[in-house]
């Protein structure tokens, strides 16, 4: 007889006590069992993580009201289900559908919550409108969209709408000025209007930015927060004000810099504002509540400090690559060589070429630790407690290690550090996805055409919209001349404090 196994209990096909909730999890099941398409009592369903890439005879279940289909194999859209008209939740998420056709979501008169993120989905049926007056619930978090599906503005009932991790440049105010959400998130898309750090601010300031867009004129905006890390005496507050002064500039030893300094630098039309961290290790610890995703991270290695037999680059570069990624999702990082002429010709490049191809490996192996980890998730006897953390994994595993024709970046997985090997899979939330990692540029701070050269290099990186897709923002004027009115006050401030010495 066929039996399948469920959670706390059997299902056999002559059983008549028939189960209203069957969960059947991690089964590797590759299709439906008979035995299971003969309960036509079921309501709710669970067959999340296994081998489904089809659902034939789904449709004789005629009474469910939640099926979760999640982190199966399905890439062509199971339309057998539209005849599941009593659905109130359905989550399809973690497969690899492309396209949702059209005359399937007419047939869900009562559907609540939607989950479709981690797809490869770049539009939305426009029949999902006829979802309007009970859908609440929309996930559409990972997947391919360049900008809100139109059919979405038409969901007058959504209170929750997700959609982070696709390519969304501009958002519409018809979105927060129509509909009632009560929970939106967009993060790790390159929006330009409204900014991010709009929209990290929740509903309320995204309407606020639109209020402020229909009432004044709105410009936009080109500006990259620049931080320069590095050990102590490398050169960062040398290189910092050399770039700003446009002219080489010297820094005794005793004028290091202690805590942050922060400054504005322009390059054409890029504004770029410069934090430099002192180097000594007691601020180490503080470096990484300043760094923002989607900053340029501006990394000084010592070169005459650096040496191809020791500990070198363990001190000097995979120190703070691995705090930058575990800690700062997004980060973009710039290598700087420098005391390039304490070393001959051939020293420098092959100090480059060492320090560039130990990243590489340091980015291979993590790839490989990321590998083992989602192993372990998954063969979990609990599994289902580390769903998010399986899912952060997953996107990580999605971010594969290439370096670009020019040979000018690395773009890897997080970086893992074998102590958090040692950790259980919860803690592991808090490591970035992905990261960026820029061809090394060798300076002798003496130089100014090294300076300029650096400068050219700085620019032409902030120009690509690749490395940085967030960079162009549509501001209001009104945000400008606040922020102009800020600044002017704290320089006065400090004008008069500086007299009263």
């Amino acid at each position: 007889m066929d039996s399948i196994k469920t959670k706390g209990s059997s299902f056999d096909q002559g059983q008549e006590d028939f189960l209203q909730e069957v969960t059947l999890s991690t089964l590797r099941l590759k299709v439906l069992p008979p035995s299971l398409l003969q309960n036509y009592h079921i309501e709710s369903l669970n067959l999340d993580r296994n081998k489904l890439k089809h659902l034939n005879g789904i449709s004789k279940l005629c009474n469910l009201k939640t099926l979760i289909l999640s982190k199966n194999e399905i890439t062509d859209f199971p339309e057998e289900i539209k005849k599941l008209v009593h659905l109130e939740k359905l989550e399809l998420n973690q497969n690899q559908i492309r396209i949702i056709p059209e005359g399937i979501f007419s047939c869900f008169a009562k559907l609540k919550h939607l989950r479709l993120n981690n797809n490869r989905l770049d539009v939305l049926p426009k029949d999902l409108a006829a979802c309007s007056g009970t859908l609440q619930y929309l996930n559409l978090s990972n997947n391919l969209f360049l900008a809100i599906p139109p059919v979405v503005l038409e969901l007058k009932r959504l209170q929750e709408f997700y959609v982070q991790n696709n390519m969304v440049r501009q958002l519409p105010a018809e979105l927060f000025k129509e509909l009632s959400l009560k929970m939106f998130k967009v993060n790790g898309n390159p929006l330009r209007e409204p900014p991010y750090e709009v929209c990290a601010g929740g509903i309320k300031q995204i309407i606020s930015y639109f209020d402020q867009l229909q009432n004044c004129p709105a410009e936009e905006d080109r500006r990259v927060k620049t931080m320069f890390l590095g050990t102590s005496l490398a050169g960062k507050s040398t290189i910092c004000k050399s770039l700003k002064e446009r002219q080489v500039i010297c820094i005794p030893e005793e004028e290091r810099t202690v805590g942050i300094e922060i400054s504005k630098f322009q390059i054409q039309d890029f504004t770029f504002l410069f934090w430099d961290f002192a180097g000594q290790l007691e601020y180490y610890v503080t470096h990484h509540v300043f760094i923002t995703p989607q900053a340029l991270v501006i990394l000084v290695i010592n070169f005459q400090q650096y040496q191809l037999s020791n500990d070198s680059f363990k001190e000097l570069v995979e120190f703070w690559i691995n705090n930058l990624f575990m800690r700062v999702p997004n980060s973009v990082v710039l290598p700087v060589g420098t005391h390039i002429d304490s070393c001959c010709e051939r020293e420098v490049e092959e100090k480059k070429q060492h320090i560039m191809s130990k990243i590489q490996a340091m980015l291979e192996e993590r790839k490989t630790r990321l590998a083992h980890f989602i192993a372990n998730v998954e063969n979990n006897e609990e599994s289902e407690f580390y769903a998010d953390q399986w899912n952060r994994l997953k996107e990580m595993e999605s971010c594969s290690l290439t370096i670009p024709q020019g040979n000018d970046i690395i773009s890897g997985v997080a970086i893992i550090t074998s102590e958090m090997l040692m950790v259980p899979p919860p803690l592991l939330l808090g490591i970035s996805s992905t990261s960026q990692i820029l061809d090394l540029v060798p300076v002798n701070c003496m130089d100014y055409k090294d300076i300029k050269t650096l400068e050219d290099t700085i620019l032409d990186h902030a120009k690509n919209e690749d490395i940085f897709p967030n960079i162009i923002q549509v501001l209001p004027l009104v945000y400008k001349q606040v922020e102009a009115a800020i600044v002017d006050i704290m320089e006065r401030k400090e004008k008069v404090a500086e007299h009263g010495k």
